[in-house]
């Protein structure tokens, strides 16, 4: 099965996500309320809008961390996309799991 998830922030063109806080209200709200078991166990995508240009490491870092503890490294880098503005933040956000 795939999932996937466009993620949505306050407005609309939204340049940026940072904070901690925000990290885990994203997750647990947009990624873990919505998801079922099933859905875990399958491949999913998660998309940033395009107008987010920059992912704070602070945002990236409690994210990163409850979806590592819900689903464990190797799920993350075997079933789980992420899709962002660039390449080369894509590429950040899976060296940035470690």
């Amino acid at each position: 099965m795939n999932k996937t998830i466009n993620l949505k922030f306050s407005y609309p063109n939204e340049r940026a996500v940072v904070g901690e806080k925000l990290g885990k209200q994203v997750f647990k709200k947009q990624i873990d309320a919505v998801m079922t078991e099933e859905d875990w166990e399958g491949n999913i995508t998660i998309r940033f809008p395009d107008s987010v240009i920059i992912i704070g490491l602070s945002f990236w870092d409690e994210f990163a961390k409850l979806l590592l503890d819900k689903i464990g490294y190797t799920a993350v880098m075997d079933r789980v996309t992420f899709v962002t503005s660039s390449d080369k933040l894509t590429s950040d956000l899976y060296r940035d799991l470690i």
